[in-house]
């Protein structure tokens, strides 16, 4: 909840990933709060009043997981709702803003984009967006298996993250009011 909060204020793209963790944590943990509570919350150092908090949102977030059937997989209806935002301003970033450093970053993260849409047929992916953060998550999740990763991987991986990177702090800007339209457009 702590560094939750902390990276939804600071970095979208890093709270889809925590989040996206810890959905994958209460899976493991097989819904059970006294096990979070045991092996999660108790581990925290801070006063008990925060780790009661603490652990009313993992109980919180193991009733919204139930509620909306991701016993097995998936995401929250807010997470979604976020991605939903961020392709927003990724279309609006190439069109309207016609963010430049953005749509370079973009067309160096596209190929990749293309080629980890099609090893995804058969995911709930909703959009590009979705699409880059689940790739971002399955690098992430491969690295703390110890699995090996091949170049090529890594450097599609960092080509999704720079433009993943750009989005976000884009986004914290348009969240509060600072994003501004170009001067001038080019059609």
């Amino acid at each position: 909840m702590l560094i939750s909060r902390e990276k939804r204020r600071t970095n979208i793209i890093e709270y889809l990933l925590y989040m996206y963790q810890i959905e994958d944590i209460i899976r493991s943990f097989k819904f059970d709060l006294s096990q979070l509570d045991s092996n999660i919350v108790q581990r925290f150092d801070q006063p008990n009043e925060v780790k009661l908090e603490i652990k009313k949102w993992y109980a919180e977030l193991i009733e919204k997981m139930q509620r909306q059937q991701l016993q097995q997989s998936g995401h929250l209806r807010e997470l979604k709702e976020v991605k939903l935002q961020l392709q927003d301003l990724h279309d609006q970033l190439l069109t309207t803003y016609q963010d430049q450093t953005y749509i370079d970053l973009y067309e160096t993260a596209r190929p990749s984009l293309k080629e980890l849409t099609v090893k995804s047929v058969g995911q709930d992916l909703i959009n590009q967006v979705d699409v880059a953060v689940h790739g971002v998550y399955g690098f992430l999740v491969m690295r703390l298996k110890q699995k090996e990763i091949s170049e090529q991987t890594q450097g599609a991986i960092t080509g999704i993250t720079s433009f993943l990177a750009h989005l976000a702090v884009q986004f914290h800007k348009m969240e509060a009011g600072e994003l501004k339209l170009p001067a001038t457009q080019q059609n």
